[in-house]
């Protein structure tokens, strides 16, 4: 893959589309199934929070492999978000 220099602007906007379907299908995912399974609100937090990481992985990753490491990685941490708060939602401090 080159650096992109000489790349044209169609191939550019191509790539960058190609980077940000990587990054984003993992959260895509972990947010329907949030949908699917009744966490309506969460789910839409999911799914909003993951497009502006999808747009910030897909603007800085270098090639499309990297733009999907780094969208399991933010699906992950909003997986691991939704536990804590959800923990912390159980376990009130009295």
């Amino acid at each position: 893959m080159a650096d992109g220099l000489l790349l044209s602007r169609r191939e550019r906007a191509r790539l960058f589309w190609l980077k940000f379907a990587c990054s984003f299908a993992p959260q895509l995912l972990l947010g329907v199934v949030a949908l699917a399974l009744g966490g309506g609100a969460v789910g839409w937090m999911i799914l909003i929070l993951g497009t502006l990481f999808a747009l910030f992985v897909a603007s800085s990753a270098r090639r499309p492999r990297g733009a999907a490491v780094g969208g399991l990685v933010c699906a992950t941490v909003l997986f691991v978000f939704q536990l804590v708060v959800a923990w912390i939602a159980a376990h009130p401090i009295e």
